[in-house]
């Protein structure tokens, strides 16, 4: 099974994060969560199992089981963080020195400081349930062909990891009548979207997504750290 390898190339140091967390934290997560998948993975095909990405085959497990893995990896990897101790609990990552945090364990119900983090397939239009006011970090992957032989199968590997600061108005929020028993949810609008890819920690150039005068700007963001990109677009 091909090992996904974090790309030196597509790592933004110079990308704000808050609360004392550190761009490195997050190139670390990633390499860290690589390694368990490839471990888990090879632990699976010998029990004959085959791999996780067959096990969930639906997009959301897969998603979540991606999400739960690489948030905790970051919490691992930076001193100014730690892993909401409440499960569901808002935000996912708690900064350390607050003490109202301190004082409840870090098992925070919702918290007005923090980070949530979010991993998905999608190029935008990323969900939560209500409109968020706080630091966001999406994480996307790809995933290989599930039809492919599973000894095959490309290896996930993450193609974007973005992070914002968002208020209530970068969100529209989709209620529900009082019959309905769909889920409400409220999604990233274009405001948002903006503020997320001008702040790229990690990225494939071919991820990059926009319109206009902001893929511009995000294309040349791009250059700024990724030299092979640059090369080429020169």
């Amino acid at each position: 099974m091909e090992q996904p390898k974090f790309k030196e190339r597509y790592f933004n140091p110079d990308a704000e994060l808050p609360y004392g967390a550190e761009p490195e934290n997050v190139a670390d997560a990633i390499d860290e969560f690589y390694t368990f998948y490839s471990e888990l993975n090879e632990f699976l095909l010998n029990s004959g199992f085959g791999r996780i990405e067959s096990i969930l085959r639906a997009n959301n497990a897969l998603s979540d089981f991606i999400g739960n893995v690489v948030t905790e990896a970051v919490a691992d990897q930076s001193d100014a963080l730690i892993h909401n101790q409440k499960p569901d609990g808002f935000p996912d990552l708690l900064p350390v020195n607050k003490a109202e945090y301190a004082e409840q364990d870090y098992e925070v119900h919702h918290g007005t400081e923090g980070i949530e983090t979010k991993c998905s397939k999608s190029s935008g239009g990323w969900q939560a349930h209500n409109n968020e006011e706080a630091w966001f970090i999406v994480f996307r992957y790809e995933r290989g062909d599930p039809d492919e032989a599973i000894e095959d199968m490309s290896p996930i590997q993450f193609t974007q990891v973005l992070a914002g600061n968002l208020d209530e108005d970068d969100w529209s929020h989709s209620g529900r009548s009082e019959d309905s028993r769909r889920t409400i949810t409220s999604s990233i609008i274009s405001s948002g979207m903006h503020k997320l890819r001008s702040n790229p920690i990690y990225q494939d150039p071919d991820a990059i997504t926009g319109r206009g005068e902001e893929l511009v700007q995000y294309r040349q963001q791009q250059a700024g750290f990724d030299s092979a990109f640059a090369e080429e677009t020169s």
